[in-house]
């Protein structure tokens, strides 16, 4: 039941719409007040809220998990890059939550005990793993911050403002990908004795389904709207395009200016050597997953070395912000990860959603040149350590430094779709390299390459499977013979017929010869014709043991095969002469066969069609080696050593 009460500092009603609040500001007087029993102490005054562009305010709604919400405080934080807001939450259950509002990300968590001692600020670092509250993990940030403001109604007392110092961290992402894809957030605050753990998970905006929401005719600036200023260091013009953007340099002079509250103040003066034209100018708008992007920064940065890229950071008014970048003419559309891939030091690949990266750089990258907006406070010369995994078409990047760890994925977009989406006038540039994660243009060659030979492979396979079986090899005469030591007249075979013309005509021997052997006059005669073809061969078989081992050598089935035989009534007359030294009988089983299938020329085919993915494959393989090439690591992500040749997929 709701409690209301009137100020004891300008009478006005103030009212508690928890049972579990007893802290409230005053909205006419900005009093702090705590409530005991039916009366409301004054705390003193609070600091006035710095204007902001958030659509939130008190009152608005929401629904998380199906649970109903509404806002009914809030706290407003300041920290090094800037100001964000933490909304506390009263849900129909009669939880108390709050809504974490910053950069475009809105995380709902709760207070929730970590089940184990939670580490001393001073000793805990970044890509530390946590087991908290019976999940995992990864402190990704460390701020000391300052609690400014606040208003509405808080379930703990503020007074004038306090120091807090605070650990964002992230949860896992599933390996496997889909349904066990984790956006689990967590935070550590170290403001009270023992530290406040609170957990929960980054929403999406759409997933929150807000209603009661700011007028925008309220705001600082619509969404969308820009703000025009000038720079005090040069009185060039400057462009806010967003209340989240933190700093802003100067196109005309460098200059790195502070954006906060819509103010310009002068943060760093920047002397460059050169100036950078970017491809892509400041305000240009370009369609990408159907919504309509704005470029309102861009920034070069190099490795140690010499290696540039450039970097374009793009807004979207509900979105948020999103990067472009440009390698060579190789281009990614980065979006920041909620959920972190499991990593460690040194480690080779990182398995995320389902995918995995393999390692391909790492080294210090130093920013040297910026213009326009930016949602942190940038500066010249500030330096990340950036690693990058690569699954191509898509690149995870990891970039640390001593307080923060950000996570990003970029999927890569062919330049021609860069210069189509914002109208590009110039003419395309295309690389001439092979990019990072680049997808392999000759995959889909030797995909289709691939298909069309297992095809006709099986197209082969299946002819010769039926000619084998079906249509070839009848048999057109079988007889038993016996070839005499004492033999002196030929042997005559029955009559058989040949309906049509036979690609061969196949005499196939069966004998049981034993160290021996027999040669034979074969004369196959067309009767009516006479026409006829000679064949001679030799029938031999010896076999026997030397020092304990078996051998023999020789064939007891020969084979004889006739061609492009015609139609027509034929007879095999037969000639023997068997060895004098052994002067034995030989059975044999004769068999004449027309139109054998025969399997080496089905090898032959199944060869030849092997040898068209195998030259495709083996070009695929030349790009990832040309890839790898321009890689701190080989392709298995690791550093490679004298003795690595070129690496392939």
């Amino acid at each position: 039941m709701a409690f209301s009460a009137n100020c004891p500092a300008c009478g006005a009603p103030v009212v508690f719409k928890s049972s579990v609040s007893f802290h409230a500001v005053c909205e006419f007087c900005r009093s702090t007040l705590v409530r005991h029993g039916g009366n409301l102490e004054n705390l003193g005054k609070m600091a006035d809220l710095l204007e902001d562009a958030s659509p939130i305010q008190l009152g608005t709604e929401g629904n998380f998990r199906g649970v109903h919400f509404a806002t009914v405080g809030r706290i407003q934080l300041r920290y090094a890059a800037g100001v964000w807001n933490e909304w506390y939450l009263l849900f129909d259950d009669q939880r108390g939550g709050w809504l974490s509002d910053a950069n475009g990300e809105y995380v709902v968590s709760f207070l929730k005990a970590p089940g184990v001692p939670l580490p001393e600020f001073a000793t805990l670092e970044t890509d530390t793993s946590l087991d908290l509250a019976g999940q995992e993990f990864v402190v990704t940030n460390k701020e000391e911050a300052m609690c400014i403001a606040g208003e509405g109604e808080l379930p703990f007392a503020f007074g004038a403002g306090y120091a807090a110092q605070l650990a964002d961290l992230r949860g896992m992402a599933s390996e496997t990908g889909g349904a066990g894809k984790s956006n689990a957030f967590a935070s550590i605050d170290y403001s009270e004795t023992p530290p406040l753990f609170f957990v929960g998970e980054s929403m999406s905006f759409a997933a929150l389904k807000f209603n009661n929401l700011r007028d925008t005719a309220m705001l600082p600036r619509a969404a969308g709207e820009v703000l025009a200023l000038q720079c005090p260091a040069c009185g060039g013009p400057i462009s806010l395009h967003d209340n989240a953007v933190r700093s802003v340099a100067c196109q005309s002079c460098l200059s790195v200016l502070s954006a906060e509250n819509s103010s310009l103040k002068i943060l760093q003066r920047v002397k460059a050597t050169e100036k950078i034209d970017p491809l892509i100018p400041l305000g240009s708008v370009g369609k990408f997953l159907n919504k309509e992007w704005t470029v309102i920064g861009f920034q070069a940065r190099q490795i140690e070395g010499g290696y540039v890229w450039h970097e374009y950071l793009l807004h979207h008014p509900h979105e948020g912000f999103r990067w472009l970048t440009n390698s060579e003419q190789h281009w990614n559309w980065v979006t920041p990860l909620t959920a972190l891939p499991h990593h460690a030091d040194g480690q080779y690949s990182v398995r995320y959603n389902g995918e995995n990266f393999m390692r391909y750089a790492s080294d210090i990258a130093t920013t040297f040149y910026v213009i326009g907006e930016f949602n942190w406070v940038v500066t010249v010369n500030e330096t990340w350590l950036c690693t990058d995994f690569v699954a191509p078409p898509r690149m995870l990047s990891r970039e640390s430094s001593n307080n923060e760890t950000t996570w990003s994925i970029g999927e890569y977009l062919p330049a021609s779709e860069i210069y189509q989406a914002f109208n590009l006038k110039s003419a395309v540039r295309e690389p001439t390299s092979v990019g990072a994660n680049q997808p392999n243009p000759r995959r889909e060659g030797f995909r289709q390459v691939f298909s069309y030979a297992w095809k006709f492979m099986l197209i082969a396979t299946i002819a010769q499977l039926i000619w084998a079986f079906l249509l070839g090899g009848r048999t057109l005469l079988d007889q038993k013979i016996t070839f005499s030591p004492d033999q002196t007249e030929s042997i005559t075979t029955p009559m058989f017929k040949l309906e049509r013309d036979a690609r061969t005509i196949t005499l196939r021997h069966k004998t049981d010869i034993d160290n021996n052997w027999v040669g034979l006059n074969h004369t196959l005669v067309e009767r009516n014709t006479g026409k006829a073809w000679q064949a001679i061969s030799e029938v031999s078989y010896w076999h026997g043991v030397d020092d304990g081992e078996s051998w023999s050598e020789g064939d007891r089935e020969p084979e004889l095969l006739f061609r492009d035989v015609p139609a027509g009534e034929y007879y095999f007359v037969i000639d023997s002469e068997i060895s004098d030294e052994s002067p034995a009988s030989v059975s044999d089983r004769i068999r004449v066969v027309r139109d054998q299938a025969t399997w080496s020329n089905y090898l032959f085919i199944m060869l030849f069609l092997a040898a068209f993915p195998l030259i495709s494959r083996a070009y695929v393989a030349s790009f990832e080696t040309q890839r790898w090439a321009n890689s701190d690591f080989n392709s298995s992500g690791e550093v490679p050593t004298d003795d690595d040749s070129s690496d392939d997929d």
